[in-house]
């Protein structure tokens, strides 16, 4: 019997020793499974990046002015509509002329609302109604890049014909750079752009 066990002896200290090892193995990949974690908490750090850069929406300024109930400098963000930022001034008032008012039109920096009283602009600039509030030649400016045939009617000395020509070149040469450039325009010259610079914008 003594001489079974020392014939096994060396067997059995083999497979103690292959045990050993094999737990130890099994031990050092357990040890290696927050790697995998790690992996996993730097994921909601990118994504709330990308969330804070979904909520970036650029602000701008327009300055409300004439016949709305609280008139002043307002910030909103940019391609508002009007009605937007007219129920943020508080609403027209009682003398608004509402008729000259486009309220889809789609706000910008820097942009003059200015709503007129009932009366104030004349029956036939009424109707040609300029998309862009503000266009009356006393109190706004119109962006002649973006200006339309009736809204150029709106400035001073400037008919049908003349208007017609502002939007021929715009459409032969391009966006304006600078508001000067209307000296190109065949029939403006210096006298009409003095008469005219106060009331016109590029953009």
């Amino acid at each position: 019997m003594q001489s079974l066990i020392e014939k096994y002896r060396t067997v059995l200290v083999n497979l103690v020793i292959c045990a050993i090892v094999l737990i130890a193995y099994i031990l050092k990949n357990a040890s290696a499974a927050p790697v995998k974690e790690a992996t996993f908490t730097a994921a909601p750090a990118k994504k709330e990046k990308e969330s804070e850069e979904l909520k970036i929406v650029e602000k701008v300024f327009v300055d409300v002015k004439g016949e709305v109930v609280k008139p002043g400098l307002y910030e909103v963000r940019q391609g508002d509509r009007l009605k937007f930022v007219i129920d943020r001034a508080g609403g027209f008032t009682a003398e608004a002329d509402k008729k000259v008012i486009n309220l889809a039109v789609k706000v910008s920096d820097e942009m003059m609302i200015y709503v007129p009283k009932i009366g104030e602009i004349e029956t036939s600039q009424q109707i040609m109604a300029p998309s862009m509030p503000g266009n009356d030649s006393e109190k706004g400016r119109i962006n002649i890049n973006t200006a339309t045939k009736q809204e150029f009617e709106t400035l001073p000395g400037i008919g049908p014909a003349k208007a017609s020509t502002f939007i021929q070149y715009r459409e032969e040469h391009g966006q304006f750079e600078t508001i000067e450039e209307i000296q190109n325009i065949s029939g403006v010259g210096e006298n009409t752009f003095e008469k005219l610079k106060e009331y016109i914008y590029v953009q």
